[in-house]
């Protein structure tokens, strides 16, 4: 382990649950981003500020239409979702030098779910998952690079999906009880590698 400096950023605490939250506060820097992609990247530029960071981790759930509840994810290919999938307004994905690089995750404006459109749902097949913060993150991390013309930090991305991007969407909260020693254990076997 080289004890490289790294930034763990999570969408709400309520993912690890406090006390998980408040043990890995001593082993790396912890920052809340919210839910959503402006959040998301406000609250990792901030975060970004007080570095430097060798390491960028994002950890929390997602959802997806092809790998069941409790499933691992490590996307290498992050994607702008919604509208900017399959129009005038469409961006590149993001491609990462870690994780997975055939792993897709795409991150979309609202949560998907039962009432998501069809065509919606149609844009976001070819995605192994989506959630809500990954794009932007990786956007701040690259911004904040650019804007201090210093070295981007290594971006990893772990994912557990919660729910098939359906009506199980309502219980998400529940889940979060037996996911969540499936997500500190990725972020274990990840941080073992700084």
């Amino acid at each position: 382990m080289n004890h490289q400096k790294i930034l763990l950023l999570i969408a709400v605490e309520e993912e690890l649950g406090t006390e998980a939250v408040a043990e890995l506060r001593s082993r790396c820097d912890v920052a809340l981003t919210g839910v959503g992609k402006l959040n998301a990247f406000e609250a990792t530029f901030a975060a970004l500020q007080q570095g430097p960071y060798d390491v960028v981790i994002n950890l929390g759930t997602c959802g997806s239409m092809k790998h069941p509840a409790g499933t691992v994810l490590r996307p290498g290919i992050v994607a702008q979702g919604d509208i900017y999938i399959d129009s005038v307004f469409a961006t590149a994905p993001e491609h990462l030098n870690t994780g997975c690089d055939t792993t897709s995750i795409s991150s979309a404006d609202n949560f998907i779910g039962a009432d998501t459109p069809a065509s919606q749902l149609k844009l976001l097949e070819p995605y192994d998952c989506v959630d809500m913060e990954s794009y932007a993150i990786v956007r701040a991390v690259k911004f904040h690079s650019q804007l201090t013309a210093t070295p981007a930090p290594k971006i990893e991305m772990i994912k557990v999906v919660s729910d098939m991007a359906d009506e199980t969407l309502d219980d998400w909260s529940a889940r979060l009880e037996s996911l969540r020693h499936t997500l500190l254990q990725a972020l274990d076997d990840v941080l073992k590698i700084y």
